[in-house]
C-alpha cells in the first residue's frame, strides 16, 4: 500500500471538503416531513448525472496517471501516485483540454454562462425566497463535484422548503422589497463580473492568464452567497424579469458566434443552413464528448445541468406548490419553445427567458396588489379628512 505524503494532502482535502459541503446541506433534506414525486425526481436525477459524471472523472484521473507515467518513461506499474501528484495539476489539465478550441469550448460555455447567470440567480433569489439553507454551500459543491448534481439537489431543497412551510419567509416584507431585496449588489456584481471572465476563457488558452482567470470565474459567483458577506450585502433594486431577459441578449451575443463558427459554411448564416447543417454538428459534438473523460465528464454534466434547468423552469413556472398563481402560469407554447430553443442557444438563454416570463407574471401581479393598496390607503385617508372637515362645521354650527 503506497505511503500518504504531504503531496497527497490537496486531493484528500478535496474529498473532505466534498464530505464536509454534503453534511452541511443535508438538514435541507432531513428536516423535510413531506415530499412530494418532482422533489424525489430531482435528488433521483443528482444522484444519476453524479454516477455518470464521476465515472468518466474517475476514468480521467487514471488517464492523467498514466499519461504522466509515460512522460517519465515508466509502466504504471512503476509509477507512484505521489510522482503522479507532483507532476500534473489536475484542475489545470481537465479545464484547458475542456476550453481548446472551437469544438470544446461548445460544450464548457453553455456550462459556464448558465453557471455564472442564471443560476447563481436562482440560487440568491430562490434559496432566501423558501428558506433554503446554506445556499453558498451548494454553488461550492457544484464547482468541485458538478454543477448538474448541486443543481438538481437545490431544487429539491427549494421544492421542500415550499412544502414544508406554510409561508414564504419574505412573508412580512412590503410588496416592494419581496422578490428583489436578494439580488444585492454583491451578487450583481459576481454575475457581471463572473460572467466577463467566461468570455476571456477563449482568449487567455495560451497564456498564464487562463488559471488565474477561471479561479476568478469561482469566486466570483461563490463569495456573494457567503454568509459573512450577504450579512453586510446591500440589497439592489433590479427587477428580476428584466435583468434576466438582459442576461439572455449577452448570452446570445456570445453564444451565436460560437455556433456560427462550427457551423463553417461559406454561405451566409440563414435557416436553411441551420436546418442542413446543425444536425451535423451535434453528431460532431457528440464525437467530442466521447474523445476524453475529462471531455465526457463536463459534457455528460452539461447535459445534466440543460435538463434539469429546463425541468426547474417548467415546474416553477405552473407548480401550486411553489406558490405559482393560475393567472402567472407561463404559457405551455412559450416553455416548449425554450426547450427546442436549447441545443441552438444553450440553457443559459432559453432558461433565462423562462424565469424572466415568469417573475415578468410576478412582478405584474404585486404592481397590481401595491397600487390597489395605495389607493385603499389613499381612500381611507380622504375618509378620515371628509370625517374630520365634518365634525368642524358641526362644532362651528352648535357655537
Amino acid at each position: 500500500m503506497p505511503s500518504l505524503t504531504a503531496i497527497h494532502l490537496p486531493l484528500l482535502g478535496y474529498f473532505a471538503l466534498i464530505g464536509a459541503l454534503t453534511v452541511a446541506i443535508l438538514p435541507n433534506f432531513t428536516s423535510a416531513k413531506r415530499w412530494n414525486r418532482a422533489a424525489v425526481g430531482f435528488v433521483a436525477l443528482a444522484f444519476v448525472s453524479l454516477g455518470v459524471t464521476w465515472t468518466y472523472m474517475f476514468k480521467y484521473f487514471v488517464k492523467s496517471f498514466e499519461d504522466s507515467a509515460l512522460r517519465h518513461g515508466l509502466p504504471s506499474s512503476a509509477f507512484t501516485t505521489q510522482a503522479w501528484l507532483s507532476d500534473v495539476s489536475l484542475f489545470q489539465e481537465a479545464w484547458r483540454y475542456v476550453c481548446d478550441g472551437a469544438e470544446r469550448w461548445w460544450w464548457s460555455q453553455q456550462l459556464c454562462m448558465w453557471t455564472a447567470g442564471p443560476l447563481t440567480l436562482l440560487l440568491a433569489t430562490e434559496g432566501f425566497r423558501f428558506g433554503v439553507k446554506r445556499v453558498w454551500a451548494f454553488m461550492l459543491l457544484g464547482q468541485i463535484v458538478a454543477i448538474s448534481t448541486a443543481q438538481s439537489l437545490f431544487f429539491a431543497a427549494v421544492i421542500l422548503a415550499a412544502l414544508n412551510n406554510p409561508e414564504p419567509t419574505f412573508a412580512t416584507l412590503d410588496a416592494r422589497t419581496k422578490f428583489y431585496r436578494r439580488i444585492n449588489f454583491g451578487v450583481l456584481v459576481g454575475i457581471v463580473f463572473g460572467t466577463a471572465s467566461v468570455m476571456f476563457v477563449p482568449n487567455t488558452m495560451n497564456t498564464r492568464a487562463f488559471l488565474p482567470n477561471l479561479l476568478l470565474m469561482h469566486v466570483l459567483i461563490l463569495v456573494p452567497l457567503l454568509p459573512p458577506v450577504a450579512a453586510i450585502d446591500k440589497p439592489g433594486h433590479p427587477r428580476l424579469s428584466r435583468l434576466l431577459l438582459n442576461f439572455t441578449l449577452v448570452g446570445l451575443r456570445f453564444r451565436v458566434p460560437t455556433v456560427i463558427e462550427l457551423l463553417g459554411t461559406e454561405q451566409a448564416f440563414s435557416l436553411e443552413v441551420l436546418r442542413n447543417d446543425f444536425p451535423a454538428l451535434l453528431k460532431s459534438e457528440w464525437d467530442v464528448l466521447r474523445s476524453h473523460p475529462a471531455q465526457s465528464s463536463i459534457s455528460w454534466d452539461v447535459i445534466f445541468a440543460t435538463v434539469s434547468g429546463l425541468a426547474y423552469v417548467v415546474y416553477s413556472s405552473r407548480s401550486l406548490t411553489l406558490r405559482i398563481r393560475p393567472q402567472e402560469r407561463v404559457s405551455p407554447l412559450v416553455l416548449a419553445a425554450m426547450v427546442v430553443a436549447t441545443p441552438l442557444v444553450g440553457v443559459a438563454s432559453t432558461a433565462s427567458v423562462g424565469i424572466a416570463v415568469r417573475e415578468g407574471k410576478r412582478e405584474a401581479r404585486e404592481d397590481a396588489e401595491e397600487a390597489l393598496e395605495k389607493a385603499r390607503r389613499e381612500q381611507a385617508a380622504r375618509a378620515m379628512a371628509n370625517l374630520g372637515q365634518a365634525g368642524q362645521v358641526e362644532s362651528q354650527k352648535d357655537k
